[in-house]
């Protein structure tokens, strides 16, 4: 029967990538920025939401940080990659299920916006996007790369070994959305909710559907559609 690491193994392992992905992060922003007030609140806020070196960085952490997981997995006696990532087939009824919930998602999300007086483009992402260069590069890091490596770590990986754990599938679901939402800290506390929200779909979709490559598909048709709005919008 293939293994996977326990509740403690994910946990540990996974700091080990988090802070793989931070250094990778920094060294990137380092190379790339030029930092002449690296201590000051508007240098950092520039730093985050420039839209280059989110691309720049993005590309790197998923070239290198994605391979890392696989390293972890294998490193697990009898571990077996498909299986460990639920790298398998969807069945078409399956997907058009999930997809059209991530349809009704997104319309009432941007309705709920709308309803608040709030912009459909957070002022971060039109910052990101306006300061983008080249901007085929943003398009990659935002439809594939991010969604790459955040399916791969947090609804593959970490889902995993949590689910199997006294977490269950709900919990997982749960403590894997809030911490994919945590990490887009360029948003504010509306937008990290959205994240958070969205999150639980993909969640679901992972759980329920038995395979990665759809909460993978729906990630990136969602940042699909949040890139064409800011394009269209700006």
């Amino acid at each position: 029967m293939p293994q996977h690491w326990g509740f403690w193994g994910t946990l540990a392992w996974g700091a080990v990538v988090a802070a793989n992905f931070v250094a990778l992060q920094v060294v990137t922003l380092l190379a790339l920025a030029q930092l002449p007030d690296f201590g000051s609140e508007a240098e950092v806020t520039r730093l985050a939401e420039d839209g280059t070196l989110f691309s720049a960085a993005t590309v790197v952490t998923t070239a290198l940080c994605c391979p890392l997981i696989l390293g972890i997995i294998k490193l697990k006696r009898n571990s077996q990659i498909r299986e460990y990532l639920a790298l398998h087939v969807i069945a078409p009824a399956t997907a058009l299920r999930w997809f059209g919930a991530l349809a009704i998602v997104i319309v009432a999300s941007d309705m709920l916006t709308l309803s608040l007086g709030r912009p459909i483009v957070p002022d971060s992402m039109a910052v990101m996007y306006a300061t983008a260069n080249p901007k085929w590069m943003f398009w990659v890091a935002l439809v594939a790369g991010a969604p790459l490596f955040e399916e791969l770590f947090f609804r593959g990986f970490l889902f995993k070994g949590l689910e199997a754990s006294f977490l269950g599938p709900i919990g997982t679901i749960v403590l894997t959305s809030l911490a994919w939402a945590i990490i887009h800290l360029q948003y504010d506390l509306y937008g990290i909710s959205t994240v958070f929200v969205l999150g639980l779909l993909l969640g679901a979709a992972r759980a329920h559907g038995r395979t990665l490559l759809l909460p993978l598909g729906m990630h990136s048709v969602a940042n699909l559609v949040a890139g064409l709005e800011t394009a269209t919008l700006l």
